[in-house]
């Protein structure tokens, strides 16, 4: 994975721009210094040549001279050469000839200039400088410089392909110096040395473009780079020399020619090499190379033709020159040629899009003030005009360059409305990854798109070792590969919890993710992540609705069997009660008509409970006065078997007027059942017992044992159904009295007290009833 810029490339940034500005703050200041100063209608260079910079306005008709056609004379003085020896160079000596003319009040100058052996002399018009001047000679030139700049400076930063960022930032930084300086270098010459090693810079800088753009040829490498370094030492020591021979007396104007056919000869070498490299290439570098060839190979021709041909076409040379980096960029945007990691944003177009708007402004204004001087019409018009211009321009480009850049903006509110209707019907996690992946590729050119769950984020090779953290908190990562393989992954989140990861591939041709394409996979990966939560909500109700179905029918099968385990319960009672008449019966004795009476109510109270079985549901309570003494002794006749052969001692401490609401059957089987557990309790030989009395506000019944007690262990599942302690037991029979005692509205609760083990039945001291519980089997 190509790593970010390292804290000395940042350092070196930082102290390139430092350094940029200090120069640029103080050319301005020079070129503010030149505002009301005079010229001949005509720029010459320090060395006296007869410079190509103009303004079509300055004369009438073209001049018949070309660069470099030096100046020998100015009203009769001639230009002496050799003092330049003193720092007088022949510019300077124009420039103090011109303003003594202008303080004698004169309208021209006669200049003589050399051509081709030749005297030519000329009457040049005194004008001042002006507006129109410092705009276009030094104010266009240093945008269009500071943009060159910028563009270095961001590739230097961020590509990935050293080589390649360092040849263009070397052109840019140079190409920036030059035209900074292009305008003082024909005025006041005060960054002359500057000038003159920007201008062989950008030379050198373009032929090492040419072999360096994308990446280096692979061929005769060492050659190349031999070459390169010899010809930066050459273009080095060119400069030196050129700013120390007119100190020495020597003559430079062959070296300067020189200079300049090096100058038209790299913009060529840049752009053959260019057109040759995509001749000799296939595939990808082929693509890269044409994503970037309409500046590169392009520039020189239509620079020589704006330079050499055409009154007032030299104006349009900054703009060309913008061209450069405009093909850079879009190169790094569409095929990202240098490698670069970063995320294309709209600050970053930004720039481009106001240097538009601006050099559009300066020459609405220019065209405007040309136009309309000859109606006297106010100054303030073509301003305000190329303000209007401006705007106007930013206003349409914005749009225009969301449609070219940012696709994703115009697909915003389409895509996420299709997605949120899509995604409202499916109900399983696969149908949300299809409808995903389908929506995703309609609109980002990229040849995969999947959807991976929280546990597939292991498979995904080259994941950076925080992954998990980072997409859990939100935050969208790459995988650690090259900026041309790298894979992106956004996180699916709702309620703050991971549900699921959005991959994706490279762009086509390995182009920018932009800023748009994040805000709106991360929008897409939200709804997503909504969509996965909410099938598993809906999948765990379901499962919830699926175990309550399962639960009420389990919980109606229960009921039906602890309903009939109890009636299969009490109906023991009877049973052994009929098997002890029989058996008195069997052996010739006389049977008793109270236990007959016995028998006949015990009957009547099975055929009851067959009814409720029958019924499938227990009936509500009907509550009468119930004497408590004869409920006890019945319960005690029914387990009158067990007393005798367990030989255990019964009490019963029973008022006999004390009576209860309640119903008499249930009172036989509340007794029966806790009288039963304390005769098996006790034990051979043990005691048993039943009292009442009044504590407090309530009654209390009483049913002990002298048995070991309830261990601690069954205290708290005692009453629940199926739970015993005794080995053989149903587990039954505490359960069902606890049904009985909440049906009245009662409670019951164990104790140890004295050696005993005590059940009571808390009922109301007014015999009321307090609830009534009634449960149904369906």
């Amino acid at each position: 994975m190509t790593a970010g810029p390292s804290s000395s490339l940042r350092l070196v940034v930082a102290l390139l721009v430092m350094v940029s500005l200090c120069l640029g703050a103080a050319v301005t200041s020079s070129a503010w210094r030149t505002w009301g100063t005079p010229f001949a209608a005509l720029l010459v260079d320090p060395y006296g040549a007869f410079s190509s910079v103009y303004l079509p306005r300055w004369n009438e008709q073209r001049l018949p001279l070309r660069h470099p056609n030096p100046v020998v004379a100015c009203d009769g003085v001639p230009i002496d050469v050799a003092l330049a020896r003193q720092g007088r160079f022949p510019g300077q000596q124009l420039h103090d000839c011109i303003q003594r003319a202008h303080d004698a009040g004169r309208t021209h100058v006669s200049l003589v200039f050399l051509q081709q052996g030749q005297s030519l002399t000329l009457q040049q018009p005194l004008r001042l400088f002006g507006a129109e001047e410092v705009l276009f000679l030094y104010g266009v030139y240093a945008v269009v410089g500071a943009f060159l700049l910028w563009s270095g400076l961001l590739v230097l930063l961020l590509a990935g392909r050293r080589d390649g960022a360092v040849a263009y930032g070397v052109l840019c930084i140079s190409s920036f110096v030059f035209l900074l300086t292009l305008f003082d270098y024909h005025t006041r010459a005060a960054f002359m040395p500057l000038f003159i090693v920007s201008r062989l810079g950008t030379g050198v800088g373009l032929i090492w473009l040419g072999y360096a753009f994308p990446e280096r040829p692979v061929r005769f490498r060492r050659f190349w780079r031999t070459a390169l370094a010899a010809l930066s030492a050459g273009a080095l020591g060119v400069a030196v020399w050129l700013l120390v021979a007119p100190h020495a007396g020597l003559e430079t104007a062959w070296m300067r020619a020189r200079v300049n056919d090096f100058s038209q000869v790299s913009l060529l070498v840049c752009g053959l090499s260019i057109l040759a490299r995509i001749r000799g290439s296939t595939g990808r570098q082929r693509a890269e190379l044409l994503s970037a060839a309409w500046g590169l190979a392009l520039l020189p021709v239509l620079v020589a033709f704006f330079v050499f041909f055409g009154r007032g076409l030299y104006l349009m040379v900054p703009c060309l020159i913008a061209t450069l980096p405009l093909s850079i960029g879009h190169g790094l945007i569409r095929q990202n040629v240098l490698e670069v990691t970063a995320v294309l944003t709209r600050r970053l177009m930004a720039v481009p899009l106001v240097l538009a708007g601006l050099l559009a402004a300066a020459f609405t204004w220019r065209g405007m003030a040309q136009l309309l001087a000859t109606y006297g019409v106010p100054d303030v018009l073509p301003g305000v005009t190329a303000v209007g211009v401006f705007m106007a321009l930013v206003l349409v480009g914005k749009p225009w360059v969301d449609r070219l850049f940012f696709p994703a903006t115009l697909q915003f509110r389409p895509t996420v409305e299709q997605l949120s209707d899509e995604l409202a019907a499916p109900r399983n996690p696969e149908a949300i990854r299809d409808t995903v992946e389908r929506v995703v590729l309609r609109w980002l050119s990229t040849s995969r798109a999947q959807v991976l769950d929280t546990s597939e984020l292991d498979t995904v090779p080259h994941l950076p070792e925080d992954a998990t953290p980072r997409l859990s908190a939100g935050a969208h990562l790459w995988t650690q590969e090259s900026a041309w393989e790298r894979k992106l992954l956004v996180p699916m989140r709702s309620l703050g919890e991971l549900r699921g990861v959005l991959l994706l591939a490279p762009k086509e041709q390995q182009a920018l993710y932009t800023s748009e394409d994040l805000e709106l996979l991360h929008t897409i990966a939200s709804l997503a992540g909504v969509a996965l939560h909410n099938t598993q909500v809906l999948r765990e109700l379901e499962q919830l609705r699926q175990a309550q179905v399962d639960a009420a029918h389990e919980e109606k099968r229960l009921a039906l069997a602890l309903l009939s385990a109890e009636i299969s319960h009490e109906m023991a009672y009877p049973l052994n009660f009929f098997r002890h008449l029989l058996r008195q019966g069997g052996k010739g004795q006389v049977l008793d008509g109270e236990d007959i009476d016995i028998g006949r109510e015990e009957i009547e109270r099975l055929e009851r409970m067959l009814t409720s079985l029958r019924r499938l549901s227990l009936p509500p309570p009907r509550l009468e006065p119930v004497p408590v003494l004869p409920r006890v002794r019945r319960a005690l006749d029914l387990i009158r078997d067990q007393v005798q052969e367990g030989r255990v001692e019964t009490e019963v401490d029973v008022a006999r007027e004390l009576t209860l609401l309640a119903e008499p059957d249930a009172m036989v089987q509340l007794f029966a059942n806790l009288l039963r557990n304390a005769v098996q309790a006790a034990g051979p030989a043990g005691r048993i017992g039943v009292r009442a009395w009044v504590a407090d506000t309530e009654r209390v019944l009483e049913v002990w044992d002298s048995g070991p007690g309830v261990p601690e262990t069954a205290r708290d599942t005692l009453f629940d159904p199926w739970v015993t302690t005794r080995q053989g037991g149903l587990g039954l029979g505490l359960a069902v009295t606890q049904r009985i005692v909440r049906r009245f509205g009662w409670s019951i609760t164990v104790h140890r007290e004295d050696d005993r083990t005590c059940f009571r039945v808390h009922t109301p001291l007014d015999g009321s009833i307090q609830a009534v519980a009634t449960q149904e089997v369906a």
